[in-house]
């Protein structure tokens, strides 16, 4: 039987994929809310795989229009926003930039922040085409929307750098934002951690990687082929492997030495919290939430300047001083950051944040 006190939840997210930290967070918060019991509505797009399956649970494939980014957007604004009117929900919990909810999952930070460290570097051009693309008027009109929506009541932030911008880009006061760190699946990546010696081996045989140098890992996303004309430029591309998607990426932490992610910006930074949890140190940027939670000159080193290329050498010859006299063992990184295990911060996010 139902229980009568339980209630009804949407959670919106428009697309799945096995890769992306956004899509694990809303099977892993469905998983929670579930278990509260509640009853749960997935509004997201047609053909996801999403791997998902109970009765508690109805997933909702709305109908949008596809192959451009501009009218996906917006198709799917409209289409979320016909569904909750026809079908009130006592929480409304969003992981997508759309205008109605009651929470907000800020995993992307503000789309405002991104477009201006997208600009520095960038060429007048490629400002020129930010500023009048329709697409990013268009999200920054949901974004600034969705803040002065009057239903909304908290938005969760991955950080406090991302709480800052939203603080500083659209005037929400202390009382909306909610910090709390992404979650790691610390038994998950511990059972690989524990065999890593076995795993790295696997993994060299598996990717043809010559196990006698010292690797460095970097995991993110984008056109390959500037990356690998560059590493050319510099004159070493032999040196650096490209090796495309991968499901558990983390898992190659266990043939690296270290792993940097110098973002531009990036809201929080799994996959160093990822590869720390395998007992690397790390170096990230200034601009990545994650970097709130290193230990500089211990656990790895921040990047204070992406800009600033004698900044960048300096951080980077901190890093190799840190891999060849470390401060602390791989196991030591690792136990700094189990207050991130995934059922932690679920329980966190479902009973604080949603005050289920």
């Amino acid at each position: 039987m139902t229980n009568p006190t339980s209630k009804n939840i949407a959670v919106i997210r428009s697309t799945f994929s096995p890769y992306g930290g956004a899509e694990t967070l809303a099977v892993d918060l469905i998983h929670g809310i579930l278990d509260v019991p509640c009853r749960v509505h997935l509004l997201t797009t047609p053909g996801q795989n999403w791997p998902l399956d109970h009765a508690g649970l109805t997933i909702v494939p709305l109908p949008i229009y596809s192959n451009q980014r501009l009218l996906e957007a917006w198709s799917f604004e409209k289409a979320v926003n016909d569904y909750l009117k026809r079908h009130p929900f006592d929480i409304v919990f969003s992981i997508d930039r759309v205008t109605s909810y009651t929470h907000l999952h800020a995993g992307g930070g503000t789309h405002k922040s991104f477009l201006t460290a997208k600009n520095h570097g960038s060429s007048p051009a490629e400002r020129v085409f930010r500023k009048t693309s329709l697409f990013h008027r268009y999200i920054l009109h949901l974004e600034r929307q969705g803040y002065r929506n009057p239903s909304l009541k908290r938005i969760h932030c991955c950080s406090r750098m991302v709480a800052d911008d939203i603080r500083n880009d659209y005037g929400l006061s202390d009382d909306k934002l909610r910090v709390i760190y992404n979650g790691i699946r610390w038994e998950e990546i511990g059972e690989l951690y524990r065999n890593r010696r076995e795993v790295a081996r696997r993994l060299c045989r598996e990717e043809n990687l010559d196990p006698r140098r010292n690797w460095i890992l970097f995991l993110g996303s984008g056109n390959v082929k500037p990356i690998r004309r560059e590493a050319d430029r510099m004159g070493v591309g032999s040196r650096v492997r490209i090796l495309g998607p991968r499901p558990n990426g983390w898992r190659y932490a266990a043939l690296c030495r270290a792993m940097v992610l110098p973002s531009r910006y990036e809201p929080f930074g799994l996959v160093a919290a990822e590869s720390q949890t395998m007992g690397l140190p790390v170096l990230v940027s200034d601009r990545t939430g994650y970097g709130e939670l290193i230990e500089d000159g211990a656990t790895g080193v921040r990047l204070t300047s992406i800009e600033d290329v004698e900044c960048v050498r300096s951080a980077f010859r901190h890093l190799a001083d840190l891999v060849e006299h470390p401060v602390l063992s791989a196991g030591e990184i690792r136990t700094r950051i189990r207050h991130l295990d995934n059922r932690v911060i679920l329980n966190q996010i479902v009973h604080e944040f949603l005050e289920l």
